[in-house]
């Protein structure tokens, strides 16, 4: 196969590098010979073909991929923020008063509010306490349109930002993070959503308190 049929199917499965490519924001010769020290197409390509391939990529079609986040979808959302909250890892379902649940082959994960911890079953295991929960209410199209949340945790990500649990509930998105990288997620998150839209995030900027619901 051509080296340029190689790349162009390489960079179609990273839409990240495939935006660094088109934007012109690598070095082509270093990212070829990189390609070639990984023994890309099996080492049998030279730098040079590579790094050919790789300037001709620049004008692919391999659809649409901003990491800056403009993103309609996010642009419309709101989000919510609530402390005091404890990840738990149990064998099943918590008799508990519980704020979200997932479960897998290995157990229940549920988000509880701190308060509860002392009545926890002895057999549950804390994976973390006294967390932040981030809920970010979108509508439909957060279920059908790709890259939404691969936007939201690339810019988490960026700025360091671990996501100790996320789940979801229809168009709804919840994570957990850490206390201190909340002023962190907050200027990123302020950065995604539209700028003055009210909404119950911004309440729990300047109090840090469990956000009242109204």
């Amino acid at each position: 196969m051509a080296a340029s049929n190689l790349v162009r199917l390489w960079l179609k499965q990273k839409p990240f590098m495939h935006w660094l490519v088109r934007e012109g924001l690598v070095n082509y010769t270093a990212l070829a010979k990189r390609l070639a020290q990984e023994g890309f197409a099996s080492g049998k390509r030279p730098v040079a073909a590579l790094r050919a391939a790789l300037l001709r990529s620049r004008k692919l079609d391999l659809g649409e991929f901003n990491p800056f986040g403009n993103n309609a979808v996010l642009r419309d959302s709101k989000f919510e923020i609530r402390t005091g909250i404890t990840v738990v890892q149990s064998g099943r379902a918590l008799s508990l008063p519980v704020i979200a649940v997932s479960s897998s082959k290995n157990g229940v994960i549920s988000l509880i509010d701190s308060d509860e911890t002392a009545r926890l079953p002895r057999a549950a295991r804390l994976v973390e306490e006294n967390q932040v929960l981030i809920t970010i209410y979108s509508d439909e199209r957060m279920d059908t349109e790709p890259g939404v949340l691969a936007t939201l945790l690339l810019h988490l990500a960026l700025q360091n930002v671990n996501v100790v649990e996320i789940t979801s509930s229809g168009p709804d998105t919840l994570f957990v993070i850490s206390p201190k990288d909340l002023p962190v997620a907050l200027g990123v998150l302020q950065g995604l959503i539209s700028a003055g839209k009210k909404s119950k995030g911004e309440q729990a900027l300047f109090s840090y308190e469990k956000a009242v619901k109204t």
